[in-house]
């Protein structure tokens, strides 16, 4: 183990790196595209060097004393004697207007955790709950909706949802401790039982506490902020996976986040029953509250709570089959509507490149940008002639990733038909509004494309665009389509399957707009 946790400290320490370095490259980039757009040099910001609060957390003092570390370490848990270095809280927040709290451990303490994880469960992954998905090697999000999915819908269709509150600060630490040394369920060794157990009580404390030292212990929860979290979190459910099993129905769960399925009204509240009974063993607590309950699916009124879908790991479920939720339809209205403001609105604020934009000449670079931008979240990275040409031709794309990922098991498309309208709408409303500012601010003016023209991509006049006759050159200025995106997504998903397929993360089903984000660009 001492070598692997070696490696995985140098990783950390890279990976710490690479994240610098990229927010780095993605602050010049965005002081060049300003620049641009604006014809005003963008300052730099305030160079701000901050000590870390300890050593651990400095990545340049782990890469280089990496064995070092990895050798203390490893002699403490032979010796029983591991206590991780006190974690960082901070407090992020929330878009309720609320405040989250959340821990970082120091580099070599992270790499411990991981090490262990990947350990832990690949020894474990067959004796763990086959209705768990979170945190496993071999499953995803995609594999937890086909389970559901699969579920026989022949007459009603009832939906248990139970939310625990606080789920990972509330287990008790005792609860824990006692499953991770039944044998019977989970095969650790001494000293991995050992690394758990110190994990469950670190210590922690805000910046001013590590300044004076003042640390309080975590006495319970999990130790969230590390991978030792993940595999405790996971093991707090077994219990319940258990009984659900016993059950009628089908029910799958990723980490805390449980939904099950049945065919009547008593297996419903047999299942629930299920839940009550977990929290009076495990110390859990159900959140009343935000907890659906029982809901037979329906597009019709019936005696009891009806809903017309639920939504699960970002997908919804209906009659119909698995749709773009509510909740994801905003966010994704959200990201489309902030990339329409900095490509179009926000930076005439500042400035204006007159080389940018030209009614009369048919050209608006800013807007051509945008339909770029859009085109490479909806396709996930991939070219409008290479989604038409696997809609209309043979062959394979190449990668399906970001949403192009996420489109592959919609079966329903409405949702997606409408925002296409919608985007079409507002790109051309925040033209106008860019027109009439160009006008009131620097006596200039831009394209005001119809609906059409948009979607054609002939709002553009050719002899604007100069090309060295290359191919990869050649301008693409179709409006991309989400339905479009979904065709090919779903040809591929018939024709290969899943396979080479990029599965959405589980932070994605409560943020969409992170697909947006999930490759360079």
């Amino acid at each position: 183990m001492r070598n692997a946790l070696r490696k995985e400290i140098k990783r950390l320490s890279k990976k710490s790196f690479d994240k610098e370095r990229s927010q780095f490259e993605k602050e010049a980039k965005f002081r060049e595209k300003f620049t641009r757009r604006t014809n005003v040099d963008a300052t730099m910001p305030p160079v701000r060097y901050r000590q870390p609060l300890h050593r651990h957390f400095d990545p340049r003092h782990c890469k280089r004393n990496a064995n070092v570390i990895a050798t203390a370490i490893w002699q403490k848990v032979l010796r029983y004697e591991y206590d991780p270095e006190p974690a960082i809280n901070f407090q992020i927040p929330k878009p309720d207007g609320t405040k989250r709290d959340v821990t970082a451990f120091g580099i070599p303490d992270a790499a411990l955790a991981n090490v262990l994880l990947r350990r832990t469960l690949n020894r474990n992954k067959k004796r763990l709950s086959p209705h768990s998905y979170a945190y496993h090697p071999e499953k995803n999000v995609f594999d937890a909706i086909l389970a559901l999915r699969d579920f026989d819908k022949d007459g009603k269709l009832f939906a248990v949802q139970i939310d625990f509150e606080k789920y990972f600060d509330n287990i008790p630490a005792n609860y824990l401790k006692k499953k991770i040394s039944d044998r019977s369920v989970v095969g650790l060794t001494p000293h991995e039982r050992h690394i758990f157990s110190a994990f469950l009580h670190h210590r922690l404390g805000d910046a001013d506490a590590h300044r004076t030292q003042t640390f309080r212990r975590k006495i319970k929860g999990t130790p969230q902020g590390s991978s030792a979290s993940l595999f405790l979190a996971n093991l707090a459910n077994h219990d319940l996976d258990r009984k659900l099993s016993a059950e009628s129905g089908k029910f799958v769960r990723f980490a805390d986040d449980v939904v099950a399925i049945c065919g009547s009204y008593e297996e419903a509240q047999r299942l629930e029953r299920c839940f009550d009974r977990h929290c009076s063993e495990s110390g859990l607590i159900v959140n009343r509250k935000k907890s659906p309950g029982i809901a037979v699916i329906s597009d019709h009124q019936h005696e009891i709570r009806t809903i017309n879908d639920f939504t699960y790991l970002g997908y919804g479920f209906s009659d119909k089959g698995l749709t773009l939720p509510t909740k994801t339809e905003k966010k994704l209205q959200q990201k489309v509507s902030r990339l329409i403001n900095i490509y179009l609105i926000n930076s005439l604020k500042y400035g204006f490149n007159r080389s940018r934009a030209n009614r009369r000449y048919g050209y608006d670079w800013d807007l051509l940008g945008l339909v770029y931008e859009l085109r490479r979240g909806f396709y996930g990275g991939l070219k409008e002639q290479e989604i038409q040409d696997f809609l209309y031709k043979d062959g394979r794309l190449k990668k399906m990733r970001g949403l192009m990922g996420f489109y592959c098991l919609i079966e329903d498309p409405t949702v997606l038909k409408a925002l296409d309208g919608w985007t079409v709408n507002v790109v051309r409303r925040a033209c106008v509004e860019r027109n009439r500012l160009l006008g009131s601010r620097y006596q200039r003016d831009c394209p005001t494309p119809s609906n059409e023209e948009l979607i054609l991509g002939n709002w553009i006049a050719p002899s604007a665009w100069r090309s060295d006759g290359k191919e990869d050159d050649k301008v693409e200025v179709v409006f991309p389509s989400l339905v479009r995106g979904w065709r090919a997504a779903r040809k591929h998903f018939f024709t290969f399957g899943l396979e080479g397929v990029q599965a959405p993360g589980y932070d994605s089903s409560f943020d969409v707009s992170i697909l947006f984000d999930a490759f360079e660009y």
